[in-house]
Order: C-alpha cells, then sequence, then structure tokens
C-alpha cells in the first residue's frame, strides 16, 4: 500500500519525503481545499516534483474545490503548466474540471477527491467510465463497504484517510463556515466552527439547557482525530491502495513523526506478511504529536467509541519542536542545529532522524552560539548553535534531522 502525505507547503514536502512518504499531495494555487495558506507557486511545485522525482516517489495536486464559471479558465490554465512541470495526479473533485482536463489532452491521472461522497460501486463504475484512476472513498464508509467496492470494481484504485483531523461535515461537504463567516469551506477558506464551543438555550425563557450533562457548553460538533495506525492489515484485507495522512496545515513536526510512524508499521507489514505484529510503541508515538483523542472513525462500527470530542477543541501536546540537524561532527560528537523554536540549557532532546529508526535521546548540557562562539542559557528561534553530544552516537546524524523536547518541562536546574 501506497504512503501517502500531506505537503503544506515545500519544507513539509521534503520532510515527508525524507520520513518515508510515497507519495505526497499538495495545493494547487488557490484551487484546493487548503488554500491559500498550503498553496503552491508553479516555480515552487517545479522544485517539489524535482526532489520527488529524484527520490522516485511522487506529488499529487490538489485542486478539488467547487467550482464556479470563473474559476475554469484560471484552473485549467495552471493545470496545463503543473502538467508540463510533472505531476502524476490531479486530485479533483468537480466532474466539469475532469472533463476539461480530458479535453487538454492530458495524460495525468485523475484521482477524486473525497469530497465528491463516493460510496457505492456503481459510481465507481461510473467514474471510472469518466477516465478517473482512483477514488478517495468517501470518509463515512466501513472497512466491509470498502471491500465490498474493491472487489465489484478491482481496476479502480481505492484511497483512503487513515490519521488526522476529521471534518464533522458529510465528507467535507460543509456550509457552517461560509453560513457564519463568510468562508467557504468548499472553496479553501474553512474557519472550522465545527471546533468552537456550543450551547442549547431556550429562546423565550432565556433557559440554559443542558447538553451531555453540563449546561455551560458543549462542543457538540467537534470530532476526534482519525487514527487507523492499530488497523494495517485490515485496511489491507479490505482492498485498499493509498493510505492518506491528513494535515497539510500542521507542523512540519508533525508531517515527519506521523509519517515515520506508518513508515515503519506498512515495511513492517510487507516483511513479515502474515506474521505481523502491531507494535504498541507506535501509538505511544504518534501521542507525543499535536492530537485530539483518537478514533478509528466510521471504518469499523461497534467497535470503538463516539466519534465527537465534547469537552473541548483543544489539542493534546506531548512534544514540541525545536529543530533540524545542519551538521552532525563525528569527531567533536557535537551538533550544529538551526533552531525553530526555544530550548534551554538543561532540556531532555530527542532526535528523529530519516534515516535511523530508533530515536537518538540526549541532554543539552552546552548551547553555543555559533557566530560569537558564546554559551548561551537557551537557544531561540533562527538561532544557530552547536550543542555537544555527551551520550555517545555510534552513527552519522543526518542533516535534516528532527530535534524536538517534551513541551511540559524546563530547563534542567
Amino acid at each position: 500500500m501506497e504512503l501517502l502525505s500531506p505537503a503544506g507547503n515545500l519544507e513539509k514536502l521534503k520532510v515527508a519525503i525524507r520520513f518515508g512518504a510515497d507519495a505526497v499531495y499538495c495545493g494547487g494555487g488557490s484551487f484546493s481545499l487548503r488554500a491559500p495558506d498550503t498553496s503552491f507557486s508553479l516555480s515552487e511545485l517545479a522544485e517539489g516534483i524535482c526532489f520527488a522525482h529524484d527520490h522516485d516517489r511522487r506529488v499529487y495536486l490538489a485542486m478539488n474545490i467547487f467550482a464556479f464559471d470563473e474559476d475554469m479558465e484560471e484552473m485549467i490554465a495552471y493545470f496545463e503548466e503543473a502538467a508540463k512541470l510533472g505531476i502524476d495526479a490531479a486530485i479533483v473533485s468537480d466532474p466539469g474540471v475532469i472533463r476539461r482536463i480530458r479535453e487538454s489532452g492530458s495524460k495525468v491521472k485523475i484521482h477524486l477527491s473525497t469530497q465528491a461522497n463516493t460510496t457505492n460501486s456503481d459510481s465507481v463504475k461510473f467514474w471510472r467510465d469518466q477516465g478517473v484512476d482512483r477514488i478517495v472513498t468517501a470518509r463515512e464508509l466501513s472497512l466491509d463497504r470498502i471491500r465490498a467496492m474493491k472487489e465489484k470494481v478491482p481496476e479502480v484504485e481505492l484511497e483512503v484517510f487513515v490519521h488526522g483531523a476529521m471534518c464533522i461535515a458529510y465528507s467535507g461537504r460543509c456550509l457552517l463556515s461560509s453560513f457564519l463567516n463568510q468562508r467557504s469551506a468548499n472553496r479553501g477558506h474553512c474557519s472550522q466552527p465545527c471546533r468552537w464551543e456550543y450551547m442549547l438555550k431556550e429562546k423565550m425563557s432565556g433557559e440554559e439547557l443542558a447538553i451531555e450533562e453540563d449546561a455551560r457548553g458543549t462542543y457538540i460538533l467537534n470530532s476526534r482525530d482519525l487514527c487507523m495506525i492499530g488497523q494495517i492489515p485490515a485496511l489491507a484485507a479490505a482492498g485498499v491502495n493509498s493510505l492518506k495522512i491528513e494535515g497539510r496545515m500542521k507542523t512540519a513536526y508533525y508531517v515527519a513523526a506521523v509519517t515515520r510512524v506508518y513508515r515503519a508499521a506498512l515495511d513492517d507489514f510487507d516483511r513479515s506478511g502474515p506474521s505481523y505484529n502491531y507494535d504498541p510503541q507506535w501509538l505511544e508515538e504518534l501521542a507525543r504529536v499535536s492530537h485530539r483523542p483518537h478514533t478509528t472513525g466510521f471504518y469499523l462500527p461497534g467497535q470503538e467509541g463516539d466519534t465527537e470530542y465534547m469537552a473541548d477543541s483543544s489539542y493534546i501536546r506531548g512534544y514540541d519542536f525545536v529543530g533540524t540537524v545542519d551538521e552532525h561532527n563525528l569527531e567533536k560528537n557535537s551538533l550544529r542545529i538551526k533552531a525553530r523554536n526555544r530550548f534551554f540549557l538543561g532540556d531532555a532532546l530527542e532526535i528523529l532522524d530519516h534515516n535511523h529508526r530508533e530515536i537518538i535521546r540526549f541532554r543539552a548540557d552546552q548551547i553555543i552560539d555559533q557566530k560569537t562562539g558564546n554559551s548561551l542559557e537557551a537557544a531561540h528561534n533562527s538561532y544557530i548553535v552547536d550543542v555537544s553530544l555527551i551520550t555517545g552516537v555510534n552513527h552519522k546524524i543526518s542533516k535534516h534531522a528532527l530535534i524536538r523536547r517534551r513541551s511540559d518541562t524546563g530547563p534542567l536546574k
């Protein structure tokens, strides 16, 4: 099965590929559902495609807004330029866009977005006849229903979301944001009102009514985060071709950490076959990434708790991303680090290296400013510092490896 990771910008694209993604998906100009924050210019797209193809990986371009007439010419012009650059597929939801792509004569593969709400095999056959190569299934399907679709139309690839935030609306077709804030979720500008706290109130008397035993309010539309790391064999048995991680607006650390865990699970599954064993440490590692409480969503009806999470809409944050490795000096056993967030002298730090499976732990017992040579009490965003590795490391740590610290710790006294 393919591992498909989010690429919210060029940095995240490269991070995803370094940490094991087989393919990435990125936003096509202003025509994807995470515009404008995750949109790629054509020059950025060109660099990203070159990087991906140099690593024998694929790039899928998301152009899945609900398009109006005035969007079409610019949208197709952008697609044609992207096709020349070598995108491997376009993710679309609109039948008119599919028609225009086919009329352009392009041979680029078409992946149908989850926004199209494909829920049955006859729909899969219809889209196959329109030239669609892959279906991103509706998020509300169980694995049994996905399996039935694949058995009836085996020639069409199926892609499913396996990790990340879920939308309360049916496969993302939401009017709340547009209604409340004039920001259309179906055109890339969702303000996420489903994460807000709501209260039920009787209009005439003004009496506040309890929802879920709490009259102070509830996050009644707020969903848990999807996590299918424990269901790799079941996904394979259902005939799924691609496992998709949500999160183009998440951090580079999120992309790296989540991609890394699913890569390890898929590699173990490929190697072990029937003797594959789920490693509980994978879930523990995913819990170190900012998340809401996990659920398997709609895939396994009757086996999991609710998909809603009504206590609050905040994330559980265990670790902060604090920097990237610029250089490892084996002779001095020190790291040159490009700081991205603050870390302190005495902090316990961890390294996620895309070329090594194990996590490397060390303590920042000395922080030296690379420019001045002065000792520092803390490194801040944009600092370049040298940190000694008191604990010996038997191999060279890779350039671009990520460094994190527990978010609930400060400097040790």
